[in-house]
């Protein structure tokens, strides 16, 4: 009878580890560090910088976010998420809420569902599915924009978190 409950401790144990492990495999931490250097078509010579680190969760199909801002000189307008190679522009596909018209040192964060992604069938992002493979890829960016600078003030390739 022991023998049998051990048995059967170890199997629950074993498909609660599986289950855990797969569980946490859906979920990618990206970072960017973000400066006017990483903008495009020209870098900018700004003193503004930041970093963003992005959370994907292929199981609830979000893309969480926290964006770092530091010595903006005027007011941030918009942040987000754009699909594009590093030193190439691209289209925005995952809006922000960025406390608008903030400037200095601001921090923000939020949670988007892959319901409100906007999506780019001529750039190759006709689904959810699509942008999650494009921010896993490494072919997406954070960038913050200001009115000083409304084509984007600081910039910064999203990267998998080691």
């Amino acid at each position: 009878m022991t023998s049998r409950w051990v048995q059967t401790f170890v199997l629950t144990a074993g498909v609660i580890a599986l289950m855990a492990g797969a569980a946490s495999a859906q979920t990618f931490t990206l970072t960017a560090q973000l400066n006017g250097a990483n903008e495009t078509p020209a870098a900018l010579n700004t003193g503004a910088f930041g970093s963003a680190t992005v959370t994907v969760d292929m199981n609830a199909r979000t893309v969480t976010y926290k964006v770092d801002v530091f010595n903006l000189p005027s007011g941030v307008t918009a942040s987000h998420i754009h699909v594009g190679a590093a030193g190439t522009g691209g289209p925005v596909v995952v809006n922000f809420a960025p406390p608008v018209p903030a400037s200095n040192d601001f921090g923000f964060s939020g949670t988007v569902k892959d319901t409100e992604f906007v999506l780019r069938p001529d750039q190759g992002i006709r689904s959810a599915d699509d942008m999650f493979q494009a921010i896993l890829g490494g072919n997406a960016y954070v960038n913050v924009h200001s009115s000083v600078n409304p084509g984007g003030e600081i910039r910064g390739q999203l990267v998998l978190k080691q």
